[in-house]
């Protein structure tokens, strides 16, 4: 949440400003707690369950309950937020909250699974990746709405190829999916392809594409990991071979690989910026500014990089 940060629990979710200063303790009451925030807000929602809410850094804004089971959600950039969930007459239910949670925006899908959504920069869009089934093969698609369309049909729909998408993302330069079997890179205004790639390994992990395009795949010769970095129109750029990788994020066109108990940071060009020794093993990092968050067994460690 900008330089603060939230963590959350089986039963609250707290938030901390980047001293550590605790400034949010809020118990969601949720069986299953997930949650997407941004720089101002974080949307917690009760996966498979029918409740969300949502939270500024510290105070709870609204709480909304919908008729059908919650597939997940996801935050705008501001303060608009959307929700998917499943539905006894369609596939899924896309609806689109405002700061109030109010619905300003609902899509039914008919006879295809929503797998990711991601806003527009200005938040008066969104994308959304889905997966449909005709004559027996798969398939996958990207869908533009323009959210002040009271009609609800997309702006335009562009197929990526036959298999579901892993993630969706909106970039600098257009609308990011990548599939098992490869990358695409969309025109966000048109849905033109502008780009794509092929993998033949299996995908380990996606870094978001922060100022550098990575994918990470899993390496069966060595049984690790491998990075491979992409340029502007996807073509392979570099690549290294890892180790034990236990968690990665992307910040400022840098990779960080966090692998046992060092933290690793990697150029554009995959060469090694510096390597930070740790006091012990952390599961998870998240880098926030000028610093990486890594997340131990009951306790979040500040590194300054």
């Amino acid at each position: 949440m900008g330089e603060c940060f939230c963590l959350l629990t089986d039963t609250y979710l707290y938030t901390y400003n980047e001293d550590g200063a605790e400034l949010l303790d809020a118990q969601h009451g949720f069986q299953k707690p997930v949650f997407a925030a941004n720089s101002k807000r974080a949307l917690v929602y009760d996966m498979s369950g029918k409740d969300v809410k949502l939270y500024s850094r510290s105070s709870e804004l609204f709480s909304k309950s919908f008729e059908d089971s919650i597939v997940f959600a996801v935050m705008g950039n501001d303060e608009r937020s959307a929700v998917i969930t499943t539905s006894s007459r369609y596939s899924n239910y896309l609806y689109v909250l405002n700061s109030e949670g109010k619905q300003i925006f609902r899509w039914a899908s008919p006879d295809e699974k929503i797998m990711q959504a991601v806003f527009g920069s200005d938040d008066k869009s969104i994308f959304v990746s889905v997966v449909g089934e005709k004559n027996g093969t798969l398939y996958s698609s990207i869908l533009r709405f323009e959210l002040d369309d009271k009609t609800e049909s997309e702006t335009w729909r562009a197929a990526i190829g036959n298999d579901v998408s892993y993630s969706l993302e909106r970039c600098g330069d257009g609308v990011y999916a990548v599939t098992p079997s490869g990358a695409f890179l969309l025109n966000e205004t048109t849905g033109e392809q502008i780009a794509s790639n092929t993998y033949t390994r299996e995908i380990f992990g996606i870094p978001s594409s922060d100022g550098i395009r990575v994918t990470l795949f899993h390496d069966p010769v060595s049984n690790g990991e491998i990075a491979n970095a992409y340029g502007e129109t996807l073509e392979p750029s570099a690549a290294i071979s890892l180790e034990n990788t236990a968690a990665f994020d992307a910040a400022d066109g840098r990779l960080y690989i966090l692998s046992g108990n060092k933290l690793t940071s990697y150029d554009m060009g995959l060469q090694t910026v510096n390597t930070y020794e740790l006091d012990e093993e952390y599961s998870d990092v998240k880098i926030i500014g000028k610093y990486a968050y890594l997340l131990g067994y009951n306790l979040v460690w500040r590194q300054e990089l």
